[in-house]
């Protein structure tokens, strides 16, 4: 994600916010990655901080990247670079010269050798190049998987406190209402002792204050799920986490508030990005099939020694070499 437009970002008129202050809008400031502390929550920012280092979907997302990262290392070691092994062996042999015609029987000889092997596929057609391509973007999509768990989480987490702490506006509300109403019905049943109210009176205003006692009840299994849920995205068992309790003092209205356009806004989704990233795998998958039809040159070479005895293994006679190529065009692969 972008910060920097490269310009200073113009300003509109502002709006006053319900919770103090004014907002403004800012014309072409993109939304910042961490975005949620344009409420100024402390207890918001470390409970986000929390989920985002205890939850398992992020933990597996970080290895699958982790993998995808290593992957591509290795391939690259094994593509780019040529291939060189050294070998040092030993081994005891047994033929008969009689399968060769010749007098002599059985004979029985021990053969030591070492050698430094170099092998090289040159890429002519460019198909090793747009494999490691593919995995580069493969990679690339990984990481915008991540980003994208990261970002769905924050956004339940944020989502979650804000229910919070409306449910507890809520019910903060109907406590009132249900004190007020209990203290109307009291005024009410003295009226009625001196003869100005009526029992029809002290029943209605009685059902009013039963529905309102009724209707917290909701509110506050409301309230005790969206507490479990927080628990569970911030990686704890529910009932027993210590997360905070959210009202609406804890937030405050962002005072600047990024302006853009909603093409420029979907160009962060990390969903979006990734959707391009596999394509361009895809694409470059069909890069290393078309390079298949290309005449493939390898070269090797080695060079070593071998001999009867260990001590004379790098004497003189004992030198051996090779050196071979090989071009390779496919003439007829109907998979191709």
């Amino acid at each position: 994600m972008s910060y920097n437009t490269g310009k200073p970002p113009a300003r509109t008129a502002s709006t006053p916010g319900e919770l103090g202050g004014a907002q403004q809008f800012i014309a072409g400031q993109t939304v910042a990655a961490m975005w949620w502390k344009a409420f100024a929550s402390p207890k918001l920012d470390a409970l986000v901080v929390q989920s985002l280092q205890h939850s398992p979907t992020i933990a597996a997302a970080q290895s699958t990247l982790r993998q995808a990262r290593e992957t591509y290392a290795a391939q690259s070691g094994s593509t780019l670079y040529p291939q060189v092994s050294a070998t040092l062996g030993a081994q005891t042999l047994q033929n008969n010269s009689a399968a060769m015609g010749l007098p002599g029987g059985e004979r029985r000889y021990d053969l030591y050798s070492a050698g430094v092997g170099v092998s090289y596929a040159f890429d002519l057609s460019g198909g090793n190049r747009r494999a490691l391509e593919a995995l580069a973007a493969q990679t690339e999509w990984r990481r915008y998987q991540l980003d994208s768990a990261q970002l769905s989480l924050a956004g339940a987490v944020v989502a979650t406190a804000v229910k919070q702490a409306l449910l507890a506006a809520q019910i903060d509300a109907l406590q009132q209402i249900l004190a007020a109403q209990q203290e109307q019905l009291e005024i009410t049943r003295a009226r009625e002792r001196l003869g100005v109210a009526t029992a029809s009176d002290i029943a209605t205003l009685q059902t009013q204050m039963e529905q309102t006692r009724a209707s917290i009840a909701p509110l506050r299994n409301s309230a005790d799920q969206a507490a479990h849920l927080l628990a569970v995205l911030s990686g704890q068992e529910p009932g027993t986490a210590k997360n905070p309790r959210f009202t609406l003092d804890d937030f405050n209205l962002p005072a600047d508030l990024p302006l853009s356009l909603p093409s420029e806004l979907v160009r962060q989704r990390p969903d979006i990005l990734a959707a391009e990233a596999l394509l361009h795998a895809a694409s470059a998958q069909i890069g290393v099939t078309v390079s298949k039809q290309y005449p493939q040159l390898t070269l090797s070479a080695n060079l070593g020694s071998q001999a009867l005895t260990a001590a004379s293994l790098f004497g003189s006679g004992s030198l051996i070499w090779g050196v071979a190529g090989q071009l390779a065009q496919p003439l007829f692969k109907p998979g191709l």
